[in-house]
């Protein structure tokens, strides 16, 4: 099993394996299982420095484990599907496809994955196709800091 480093984050050089307890089991809402308080998540973002802030965010919540990053729509459908994570923080704007374009994908694939997209862009029709591919929330980038955790937080929640 890899180790983390000093800031608690897996190395992802390689593929990860978590122990069989170490993941819990999500019903069809993604409310989870008491006892079990492990959320794992998927981060989507082109940009590393993105991917490297989401990650400090959700180091405050100690029972998220990052499970993988990818940095494009194909790559994010490849590791949904591998991964199965309870939680995909999406970008909408990248290479390959657009996240919204991956999200459908990533719904046949994994449909019990809570997708939260995390973008620039604040523009209604954008947010209404992101909405109608199935995502659970929308956050700004700009306002990641202080809505993306209530945005994952929302999403184990719902009923």
């Amino acid at each position: 099993m890899a180790h983390a480093d000093s800031h608690g984050f897996l190395p992802l050089d390689r593929p990860l394996t978590l122990p069989d307890q170490t993941v819990a089991n999500a019903d069809s809402t993604l409310r989870l299982s008491p006892g079990f308080p492990i959320v794992t998540v998927l981060i989507v973002d082109d940009l590393a420095t993105w991917r490297a802030q989401v990650r400090r965010i959700l180091a405050a919540r100690s029972e998220w484990k990052i499970v993988g990053e990818a940095c494009d729509g194909p790559e994010a459908v490849e590791k949904a599907t591998e991964f199965q994570p309870d939680i995909i923080v999406l970008d909408i704007n990248m290479p390959g496809s657009s996240g919204i374009e991956a999200a459908t994908l990533i719904r046949q694939q994994s449909p019990k994955s809570a997708i939260v997209f995390l973008t620039q862009h604040d523009d209604q029709h954008i947010r209404d196709a992101a909405l109608a591919v199935g995502s659970a929330r929308y956050v700004l980038k700009v306002n990641a800091g202080t809505d993306l955790r209530p945005a994952i937080d929302a999403c184990l929640r719902r009923s």
